[in-house]
């Protein structure tokens, strides 16, 4: 399978990229800054990774990553797009006395990212790829807590973005994934399991080892429905 990771640099990201190239996939890793874990996978995997600038928040870098994914891929069977941001201040403040600028931020990034994504990566994808973007578990509109309120509101907006596109397009499939609650920078605090966890569920979901359906699209890393 011909795969593509946005937000290779470490964590979730990287473990992934990993899996899916012991698995003997194309992977094409887009990143923000190449992290020694992702060098040492391309000196490992030279011939079956691709290492590109992938900053959702730079649309033109993003349509030109499209077309250098395409070349080195083909046909592209699934994106994956783990990039998000969980800001410092966001940790710390209510809503209603957030820093608007990270809230902007956060959403650029965390829901703009993704669709952003989506645009330029269309065109390259086969009929009935999959694409899955990483969300959370806090995004039903009954499930309002106060923590973390800007990266909440964001990955509500990245989840409902996949059932829109589910209704607008009929050739791809979208699916917004609870990563589970992990080990990394992001999740440390209220970590459950290692990324490397997550990982393994992405790998089975990408490859259909877990299937899937457009109809149930807001799922977690096991293939399980997650409410709304």
């Amino acid at each position: 399978m011909n795969t593509v990771i946005i937000g290779a640099a470490k964590g979730l990201g990287l473990c992934l990229t990993e899996q899916l190239l012991k698995k003997g996939f194309l992977v094409a890793a887009g990143t923000i800054s190449q992290t020694a874990g992702l060098l040492a996978l391309k000196k490992k995997y030279a011939d079956s990774l691709l290492i590109f600038e992938a900053d959702v928040t730079d649309e033109k870098q993003i349509e030109e990553g499209a077309g250098k994914c395409s070349q080195f891929l083909g046909t592209i069977d699934a994106v994956c797009i783990v990039a998000g941001v969980l800001l410092n201040g966001d940790r710390i403040n209510l809503l209603h006395k957030c820093d608007i600028t990270e809230l902007k931020k956060t959403f650029e990034i965390n829901a703009v990212g993704p669709v952003t994504v989506i645009k330029y990566f269309y065109p390259y994808l086969k009929d009935g790829a999959n694409i899955f973007v990483v969300t959370s578990e806090g995004v039903g509109i009954q499930n309002c807590g106060t923590w973390v309120p800007c990266y909440g509101l964001s990955k509500t907006a990245a989840t409902k973005a996949c059932g829109i596109l589910n209704q607008s397009v009929e050739n791809v499939n979208f699916y917004a994934v609870h990563p589970g609650r992990m080990n990394t920078d992001m999740g440390r605090t209220t970590a459950q399991i290692e990324p490397e966890e997550s990982a393994e569920g992405f790998l089975r979901l990408i490859s259909g080892e877990t299937p899937v359906s457009r109809d149930c699209w807001y799922i977690d890393y096991m293939g399980n429905k997650m409410d709304y």
